[in-house]
C-alpha cells in the first residue's frame, strides 16, 4: 500500500474523531471538553496533514505518527486528569445553582407579588405536609380571616392604583400585629388569612381588633391620599392542621356577622340622625 494512501486512511479516522468532539462540544460546554480538544484534536489533525510529505517510507511515518499520536493521548489523558478536580467543582457548582433557582422560583410560585405574603399555594403545600406523628397533632392555635369593607368603592371612584395601594397597607398593618413565626396569606382580591401558632383564640382576636386603629392612624401615610380604610375578621382557633380548614370556616362566618353587624349599626345611626 502507497505510504500517503494508508497515512491518508489514518488521518481520515482522525478526522472522524474531530467531528466527533466538535459535535460533543456543541452540546456540552464544559470546560474539560475544551481542553481536551485543544490537547487531543487540533495538534492530531496537524500531524495528520502534515506528516505525509515528509518521507515516502510507509513503514517510517507509520511508526513517527503513532508515537506522536501516543504522546498526544497521553497528554490529553494527563490534561484530563489535572482537570478532574475542576469538573467536580464545576458540577457542585452547577448543582448548587440548579438548586437556588429552584428555591426563588418556589418562592415565587407560593409568594404573592403585590403584597409579598404568601399565596394559596403556599397553604395547600403547608397542608400537604406529610404529618410526623405528635409533630402535626400538637400543631394549634388561631386563624383570622380579614377582609377589606371598601376596597370596591376604592377601586371604583380612586382607580385600581390606589385600590392596591390600600391592599398593601392592610397587609402592612396586619404584619405589625403578627409575630415571625405567624404565615400572612393573601387569601383573595380583598381577604386576607393569619396562621398564628401557639396563641390562643382571645388573645389573637385582641391582636385584630387593633388592626382598624392601626390602619385609621397611619393609612395616609402608607396610601399617600387621605383615605379610610377598614376591615372586618373573624378569629377561630384550631388543635391541629387537620382541623384548620374548619377553623378558616369559622372565621369566615365570623368575619360576615361582624360586617353585617357593622352595616346595621351605621344603618341605625344613619335612620337616627334623619329622625332627628
Amino acid at each position: 500500500m502507497d505510504s500517503n494512501v494508508g497515512l491518508a486512511i489514518r488521518c481520515g479516522g482522525v478526522l472522524l474523531i474531530t467531528l466527533l468532539s466538535i459535535f460533543i462540544r456543541s452540546t456540552n460546554k464544559s470546560n474539560a471538553l475544551k481542553y481536551w480538544i485543544a490537547a487531543w484534536v487540533i495538534p492530531a489533525v496537524a500531524v495528520s496533514l502534515i506528516l505525509p510529505y515528509a518521507s515516502h517510507n510507509f513503514n517510517e511515518l507509520f511508526i513517527i505518527h503513532a508515537a506522536i499520536l501516543a504522546v498526544l493521548f497521553l497528554t490529553a489523558l494527563f490534561t484530563w486528569m489535572v482537570l478532574r478536580e475542576s469538573v467536580r467543582r464545576e458540577m457542585e457548582m452547577t448543582n448548587k445553582k440548579l438548586l437556588q433557582a429552584r428555591d426563588q422560583l418556589e418562592l415565587l410560585v407560593q409568594m404573592d407579588p403585590l403584597t409579598e405574603a404568601l399565596n394559596r399555594h403556599a397553604f395547600h403545600s403547608l397542608l400537604r405536609r406529610p404529618e410526623s406523628g405528635g409533630e402535626e397533632t400538637g400543631t394549634s392555635g388561631s386563624v383570622a380571616v380579614i377582609d377589606i369593607d371598601n376596597l370596591k368603592p376604592i377601586n371604583d371612584t380612586m382607580g385600581h392604583t390606589t385600590g392596591d395601594r390600600a391592599i398593601r397597607a392592610v397587609a402592612r398593618a396586619m404584619r405589625s400585629l403578627v409575630r415571625a413565626d405567624d404565615m400572612l396569606f393573601r387569601w383573595g382580591g380583598d381577604e386576607f388569612l393569619v396562621l398564628m401558632f401557639k396563641l390562643p383564640q382571645p388573645e389573637a382576636s385582641r391582636r385584630m381588633e387593633k388592626l382598624n386603629k392601626i390602619l385609621e392612624e397611619n393609612g395616609e401615610r402608607w396610601i399617600g391620599i387621605p383615605l379610610t380604610v377598614t376591615v372586618s375578621f373573624g378569629v377561630a382557633g384550631f388543635t391541629s392542621l387537620t382541623e384548620l380548614g374548619q377553623a378558616i370556616e369559622q372565621a369566615d362566618k365570623a368575619m360576615y356577622a361582624q360586617r353585617s353587624y357593622l352595616r346595621g349599626s351605621q344603618k341605625a345611626q344613619i335612620s337616627t340622625q334623619m329622625v332627628k
